[in-house]
């Protein structure tokens, strides 16, 4: 009997001590499977500060593949595109016929007849100053020209009759006539107290009102024929070579919420020597009743087309020592690939080398990939 007994309890003590022993082994063995997980962690990360650095790591792409955490990417397949460069400045909006008036005299305003946005014709009256002053200088004129005229048709007759001096004869002809020059300038003066359109066009500016004092050159309007609108821009001389009659350009306006086709018309022969720029004119025929003087623009000008390209967004090339790299798909894991860029613009870059059709260029997660690294497809 005290043997069962005995049997029984050496049995139970050791199925106590086993099932005490399991949950401690399984406490290690998740003990173990963190450290690992920890321990790749760390490896990933000092390896790609090794390839960043330049340099190579112990580990090859297979044993990272092994033990290392995948990375979720995304990707795009490459394909061949067009590109196009445009070089960017800003224009304004001017015209030949873009003009200030004022008057030629010195005077008070007694009229002013238009309004800021008329249209008027090559010579509508604008304005007109105090003329008072001269118009009575010319009715006394007009008084003693007729006294002289009356002098001399009388010494004329007599002359013709070969009565009377030629000094009383040629004396009432120079007197005539002195007037008759003295009323022709007041004349012209009076006529400058109108101050009438040059050309036919839009009031831009009305810079009188009635009863101001003008000076002579003041100026009292700005006119612009809106049917000789043009675009122009200072182009830095940088970029002489690059910039053609006939180019095409893409030209926005602001205030418009416009954007319209152009080309270039005009390219500056001279350099401005303060700012190192010449000037371009370009075509703007549409919507010209809606263009203002000096109304700002923004102007990109097409100077490099590639018609077949591989281009990639500028953000996915990164850079080790000079050279740029991307990251593409390989099976299951990533692969570094070095490239040669051409020309970029605003967000796109030109790639001359290193990628081809076909390649599946990892756009999302490519941050935290290194040489190898196991990857998954979001």
């Amino acid at each position: 009997m005290k043997n069962n007994t005995y049997t029984y309890l050496s049995a139970a003590l050791l199925l106590l001590t086993v099932a005490c022993g399991a949950p401690d082994k399984k406490s290690e063995l998740e003990k173990l499977k963190a450290e690992q997980t920890t321990l790749s962690s760390k490896i990933a990360a000092l390896e790609a500060e090794i390839i960043k650095a330049g340099g190579e790591t112990t580990t090859s792409s297979s044993s990272v593949s092994a033990n290392a955490k995948f990375i979720f990417v995304g990707f795009e397949e490459i394909k061949k595109q067009p590109f196009v460069h445009y070089l960017q400045v800003q224009g304004k909006i001017d015209s030949d016929k873009n003009v200030q008036i004022s008057s030629t005299i010195g005077g008070s305003v007694d009229h002013v007849y238009v309004v800021k946005g008329q249209q008027v014709q090559k010579g509508t009256l604008l304005a007109k100053t105090d003329g008072d002053q001269i118009q009575r200088g010319i009715q006394e004129i007009d008084k003693a020209l007729e006294l002289a005229n009356q002098l001399y048709d009388k010494q004329k007759r007599l002359w013709d009759q070969q009565i009377g001096t030629e000094v009383q004869y040629l004396q009432s002809k120079n007197q005539k006539e002195s007037l008759e020059s003295k009323k022709a300038t007041l004349q012209e003066q009076y006529s400058k107290t109108s101050i009438r359109a040059p050309f036919a066009g839009v009031v831009d500016e009305v810079y009188t009102r009635e009863g101001q004092m003008l000076s002579p050159g003041m100026p009292a309007f700005r006119l612009i024929n809106t049917n000789d609108v043009k675009l122009v821009a200072n182009v830095s001389e940088s970029y002489v070579s690059k910039v053609k009659v006939n180019q095409e350009a893409l030209v926005t306006f602001p205030d418009l919420k416009k954007e319209v086709k152009t080309r270039v018309k005009v390219v500056g022969d001279v350099i401005d020597p303060v700012n190192r720029t010449f000037q371009i004119d370009l075509d703007v025929n549409q919507d010209k009743n809606m263009l203002k003087a000096n109304m700002i623009s923004y102007i990109k000008i097409k100077d490099y087309t590639n018609p077949s390209v591989i281009v990639i967004p500028i953000n996915l090339v990164q850079n080790n020592n000079g050279k740029n790299y991307v990251y593409v798909v390989d099976g299951s894991v990533s692969a570094k690939r070095f490239v040669t860029l051409g020309q970029y613009y605003e967000n796109s870059v030109e790639i001359f080398d290193g990628l081809k059709e076909g390649d599946k260029l990892i756009t999302i997660g490519y941050q935290d990939l290194v040489e190898g690294q196991p990857i998954k497809f979001e």
